[in-house]
């Protein structure tokens, strides 16, 4: 599956939240400083992209909206993740995407029903993830 072809979608609005090569996303940091981050759409590629004066601190908590609605995208599982719908362009089946809103944290999961698929440096259990 070309992770990069799938369509990620807003859990609030239903609204895309791809565009191009890119899922774009409002954010905020800690320091109350807002922009655009645009980040790749290939689950466990950490790559992105933002205004060269949105500057982003390692370690730093940052929130995330939708674009779209400014829909809080923090799961209601663990405030340290943001969480988007993805669904699979081959097969159309819908995902949950959890991704950490820690600067420089690489850790994503991928939920179907009661299958998980982790990614990143800094993955943690699942189910260490849920109940933190």
């Amino acid at each position: 599956m070309s992770m990069k072809d799938n369509d990620y979608i807003c859990p609030d609005c239903k609204g895309h939240l791809n565009v191009g090569n890119y899922l774009v996303f409002a954010t905020q940091t800690e320091r109350k400083h807002k922009g655009l981050i645009m980040m790749s759409p290939v689950v466990g590629n950490y790559e992105y992209t933002h205004h060269n004066k949105f500057i982003l601190n390692e370690g730093e908590k940052v929130d995330f909206e939708c674009p779209i609605c400014q829909s809080d995208l923090t799961s209601s599982q663990n405030k340290d993740y943001a969480m988007i719908h993805m669904v699979g362009e081959l097969d159309g089946s819908e995902y949950e995407l959890y991704f950490s809103k820690i600067t420089g944290n690489k850790s994503t999961y991928l939920v179907a029903n009661d299958d998980v698929e982790s990614f990143g440096a800094h993955d943690l259990d699942f189910e260490d993830l849920l109940y933190n």
